[in-house]
Formats: C-alpha cells, structure tokens, sequence
C-alpha cells in the first residue's frame, strides 16, 4: 500500500452516487480526507469509495445491493450494469454466457474474471472460456466491474475489460451466518440456495473463516435437476505491523442437468419442456491461492509501498454429455427433433499453478510525485482435453479427440503513475510484456505443434479532478486473446486476437442527490475469431469494430428522501470491416441497452423494482433475419424484464439479526430467447420464466 494524498473526497452519498451500477445508499457525509492508502494494485480493494477517481469506465455492485434486489445468480446481477449481456444457458446460474460490450458472451470467452484478484477461469491462457464457473452468488460480498484502463496489470483476455468477484471478509468479531433462499417456478419446481458463514479473529493477529453454499434442485424447466456446492476456508495471519499472509481454498462441485434448446415448433408448443434429455454437465475444483504482502516504511515511518506477492493454484475437471445424431432427418447434428444416433462426451482436465510478485514505490516532489509498479507473471499449465463418442446402435465407442496442450507463459508489467498539478491530474503510461509458449499434442494421431505468442502491449490513462465534483478520464491500451486450444487443433502457428481499447468519460456529482457519469469508448479488434454453429468451426473475422456510449444518472429526491432512482443507458453499434460480411453486425450485438432500479424504504422495510431492456440482435455474421430449418440462426427478439423485492432486517438482542425478502424475477413473464449454446446449438434457448423466492438469513 502506497500513501498518497486524495485528490478530493467526496461525501458518503456522492461516492456512492457516481461509481456503482447500482448504488450504495450513504446515510451521512464524510469529512474531506487529507490522506488516504491505496495499493500498488490497479483495482486497489475493489471498494466503491475507490472509484470516483479511477480514470476508465467502472461500477461495484455492493452487497447492500446483491442483497436487496431481486437478483438470484451472479449472470443476473451483471444483467444490470451497463454495457454486459447475459445469456442465461441453465437457470440456476452455474454456466454464466457474459459478453461485454458486443464481444461475444460463450462462456465469458472475451472478459478475464477474478476471483479476489486470481484468475477464475479453468486456464488463463489457453482455455478462457468459462466452462466451469467455481463460484456462486452468495460466497461474494461484492463484484467490481473495469471496462477499461487495467489491461497493463490484468492481463490476457482483457479486450471486454476486468470483472472482480470479491468474496467476504473476515469479520473483527466471530460472527456467524444460517440463510435459506427457496426459489419456486410455475411449473412447481423449486430451487434452494443454503449458505453457512462462520469467522472472526481468534487472536489479535489471526483470523479465520469458512463458508459453505449448497444449491439444489430444478429451474423451470424439464430436465435441469442441479446440485451445487462451494466451499470457501479464508485465513489472515498479521505476521506484525508490516508483513500479512492471507490463504484461501476452496472446493467447488457443480452436477447439473441441461434442458437444451428447443425446435421452434417444440418452443411455441411448451417452452418449459426438453428434447435434449442426453445433455448433462459436470465440474469441479481444488484451489488454492496464498498471498504474501509487506508494508514499506519510509525515514518517518509513514507508509511508502509495498511488495505483494501470489501464488495460486487449481486442479479441475470438467465433463459435457450430449446427444448427437447423424440421422438423415436431423437438419443439424444437434436438431432436437430428430433420433440421436450417438453419444458424446468431453472430459477436460486441468492442472494449473502461478506466482506473481508485484512490488509499487512512491516517490514525492514538490511539483510532481510518481507510483511505480513493477510486476510479473509466471503461469504453467496443463489441459487434458478429450472428445469421446459412442455409437447407439453399436455400442462401439470411439475417441475422435484426445489432444492436450501445455503451456508455459511469462509476463512482465511496469507502469509510473504520474501526479501534477496538486495532485488534480495524473498521467499513468504502462507497458506490459507476454511470452506464451504453447505445446500442443494430438495423442490420437501422435502428432505435434508449438505455437509461440509474443506481445508488447502499451497503455495509457489519464486522469483530471477539475474540482470535488466533477471528474475526466481518458485512457488507451493493447490487450490479447492467445489462440485457444480448439482454435489450434494441432496446426500451429496460430496469431494471438488483438485489440486496442479506448475511452473518455466523465462523472459528475451535481448535487449531494445527483450525480452522472458518460463513457465513449472504441474497441479496434484484429483477427476476431468467431464461432460458426451451423458447420462447428472457428472463423476469423478479421478486424471488427465496437463503439458506443454509457451513461447514468441516479437521483435520490430531495422532497422524499426514501426514493432513491438509478438508470443507465448504453448504445452499441459493432460493424465487421473484412470478409464476406463487411459492413455487418457483431451476432448477439444488441444496439441499445437500459437498466433501472427504484428503491423505496417505509417503515424499515425496503422495496425495490428494478430491471432492463435488450434491443433486438443478430445471432450469425451474416445477419439472418429469417431463422433457418434448424433454429442455428434468426433474428432474436427484443426483450424487456422487471424484477421486485421487498425485505426486511429485523434487530433482535445481543446483536442478532434477521433478514426477510420476498421477490418477483420477471415479473410479467416475458417470454423471450436466445439461439442454442455449445453442445445443444440448434434451436431456440428459452430465457427464464417468472420466479417468486422466499429469503430468510439469521446472523448472530
């Protein structure tokens, strides 16, 4: 941690106001702050008072938020912010499809998810697609979303930004947490999400925690029975007033049905049932990740950086069952209403370990002070990736694939953040270096191909304070995908997906009621790779371009201080500039996109209706109207949703507590859907009906 001096500090309420999607409500004001500690990382504790001066566009749902609106799965939580797309594939939350800003949303390929500051995803650099998602809502306290001005330090796979899931701290005192949340579909199944949080300090220097989240049951649909459990032990260790040495593991298991995508005939018929009754999914991991940090002292005691140091590490496995058919009826190998022919699986495993150690100096002057932070990455790993089939009639089984890929990858990362003018603007040039080695082996054709990615990657970002009010940024910055392991197939020599990403905004705090921010950002991409469903193969776009606006506004009414209104706006125009599809749209692009929330407390009780709106898109690169036999392409539909809740904390004695919450997702039942997913590609994929749920948490 750094000390530095605040530019300005802004009152509780416009903190809150100006840097989260959906706001945290401040009760009282804030005393102007002359100092305040900051760490070398680029997204600090990814705390809402933490972004009214960060120079990109970014917003933090808080957990006063996560837990007073209607929302049931971490996709839908991300369904508010500006910007982000979801494509809910299960229902239940446990394989979210989250694109940012166009790029598209299979298995969150373009965004790079953390889990407190870790990567998530099963390889960081040759499988990012999240294809085991090893989290759940109700282990985070809060989720921190960067769209741009961080890919020096997070990197790869950064083109749609950084998404932060910070779990919950270690309470002072030991506190513990029994909740039940009962979800209820029109069908009459039903969905339970039980969590257990126990932890405080044990010494005055060591501190422990252990949570637990079990999700059972079905979502609305036929054929989606779920079992969910994640398991999280934290500990913190102050070695003294300087050194820290925090630990967490985890263990996570997700066994889940998947009801698939429907015949547009089956859909209109009963958009609840399934025809995919083959299509399962399994998954786990083993984590671990240990984080070593050290305070240091200058001549007058005061704090003048830090070194911070993380290792991680995770096996994991993964496994999709599906049907497949080769029957002269079946329009597509995935046409539901055709006989399945053959069996399929795709066991994966994953074997994953990384150290970083990141050390960040200040220097000060009269005129000018500089944050250095030097960094590095060292990741190996090591995927075990398998296609299996068996034939029905025969029961001969086969192993179409049965390659694997190990990669070695090492990167470097400076960057000097730059302060004048009192400290009103800061300028951060940063450079960051990426040496991927990749080592693919087809065993099945005893065949191999080394693909080697180097790449120097460059941003800026700017910042201006012109008073307490009012905030400018502007930043720029280089960010890649390495080629993927289904890209390369054993050919080589596959070039790394580029991007430059750019952004200018501004927030400004009108009033201590008011507040508003607006973002014109551009993302120039070279050779997009694109997943073509109809003939299961990757193509190469060539350059493509996302641009567009976002703005938002929250008012909290002076004449009626319960009422608080939040709404964002983002409008989208992507546009493929080579190929045969030059000219058109990005598929699943939506061009225009709102978000609203209203909450209201009377009586201690707090209500709260929120929701948002998707314009139509495309879901091909040639921009289909007309949906083709099989359902792989069509325009999709425009869609509008509203969510309510309403909840209650009830105080009881000795510092016991108890929360209450009825809510209503989707409230007028919008029916809507999007185009199959990964093993079931063919069809219409409903989006979830109507839910009501029934909260209680018990804490003491």
């Amino acid at each position: 941690m750094i000390l530095v001096q605040q530019r300005y500090a802004p009152t509780a309420l416009a903190t809150a106001i100006i840097t989260t999607t959906l706001p945290v409500y401040a009760s009282d004001s804030a005393q102007p702050i002359e100092e305040v500690i900051i760490s070398g990382s680029v997204l600090g504790s990814s705390l809402p008072e933490e972004v009214q001066f960060y120079p990109g566009n970014r917003n933090i749902i808080s957990a006063e938020m996560l837990e007073k609106n209607a929302v049931l799965s971490i996709d839908g939580a991300l369904q508010s912010v500006s910007g982000i797309k979801v494509q809910d594939e299960t229902g239940t939350g446990v394989l979210p499809n989250v694109a940012v800003r166009g790029l598209n949303a299979s298995r969150s390929g373009y965004t790079q998810f953390l889990l407190d500051g870790v990567p998530l995803t099963l390889a960081p650099y040759g499988h990012t697609g999240q294809s085991l998602f090893p989290m759940t809502l109700k282990s985070l306290d809060r989720i921190d979303i960067v769209r741009g001005g961080a890919a020096v330090q997070y990197g790869p796979n950064n083109v749609g930004g950084v998404i932060n899931l910070v779990t919950k701290a270690i309470p002072e005192q030991w506190r513990t947490s029994l909740s039940e949340k009962l979800t209820s579909f029109s069908g009459g199944n039903l969905l339970s999400d039980s969590y257990v949080q126990t932890g405080g300090k044990l010494s005055d220097n060591f501190a422990l925690q252990l949570e637990g989240n079990l999700i059972k049951g079905e979502s609305f649909r036929e054929h989606s029975d779920t079992e969910v459990q994640n398991w999280l032990l934290k500990t913190e260790w102050a070695i003294d007033e300087q050194q820290t040495l925090a630990t967490t593991l985890q263990y996570y298991d997700a066994d889940t049905e998947m009801p698939g995508a429907l015949t547009t005939a089956a859909y209109k018929q009963d958009r609840s049932q399934s025809l995919r009754l083959e299509d399962e999914f399994q998954g786990n991991t083993k984590r671990i990740t240990t984080r070593y940090n050290y305070q240091f002292k200058n001549l007058a005691g005061a704090d003048a950086g830090e070194f911070d140091w993380m290792a991680f590490g995770h096996d994991s496995s993964r496994n999709f069952d599906w049907g497949f058919s080769t029957h002269p009826d079946a329009t597509h190998w995935a046409d539901s209403s055709a006989p399945v022919t053959h069996l399929r699986s795709s066991p994966r495993e994953f074997s994953v370990w990384g150290t970083e150690p990141r050390v960040s100096l200040q220097f000060s002057g009269e005129q000018v002070s500089h944050k250095v932070t030097i960094g590095s990455r060292f990741v190996e790993e090591d995927i075990d990736y398998k296609l299996e089939q068996t034939d029905i009639s025969t029961g001969i089984k086969t192993t179409p694939r049965d390659w694997r890929l190990q990669t070695s990858a090492i990167a470097a990362y400076v960057s000097d953040e730059i302060s004048l003018l009192n400290d009103q603007l800061s300028i951060t040039p940063g450079v960051r270096f990426e040496q991927v080695d990749m080592e693919f082996t087809d065993l099945g054709l005893n065949t191999e191909a080394d693909n080697k990615i180097t790449e120097t990657l460059p941003g800026l970002t700017v910042g201006y304070a012109s008073d307490e009010a009012w905030f400018f940024y502007g930043n720029a910055q280089r960010s890649l995908r390495v080629p993927q392991i289904a890209v390369i197939r054993g050919s080589g020599n596959e070039g790394a997906e580029l991007a430059w990403n750019y952004e200018l905004g501004t927030r400004y705090n009108w009033s201590e009621n008011a507040s508003v921010s607006a973002s014109l950002y551009r993302i120039d991409f070279k050779d997009q790779l694109l997943y073509n469903s109809t003939n299961q193969s990757f193509e190469n776009v060539g350059a493509t371009q996302h641009q567009g606006v976002e703005l938002e506004v929250f008012y909290a009414v002076a004449a009626l201080p319960a009422l608080k209104l939040h709404m964002a706006y983002s409008y989208l125009d992507s546009e493929q500039l080579e190929g045969v599809d030059k000219g058109k749209e990005l598929p699943y692009a939506s061009k225009h996109q709102l978000s609203w929330d209203a909450s209201y407390q009377w009586q201690d009780i707090d209500m709260m209706l929120s929701g948002y709106y998707y314009s139509s898109s495309y879901s091909d690169n040639a921009n289909t109207k007309v949906e083709n036999v099989s359902g792989t392409v069509g325009e999709l539909p425009a869609y509008t949703v509203w969510n309510l809740q309403i909840s209650k904390t009830f105080a009881l004695a000795n510092e016991h507590s108890l929360f209450t919450a009825l809510s209503v997702n989707n409230v007028f039942d919008k029916e809507y859907y999007f185009r199959g997913i990964d093993v079931s590609p063919a069809g219409r994929y409903p989006a979830t009906e109507r839910s009501i749920s029934l909260e209680a948490k018990y804490s003491f």
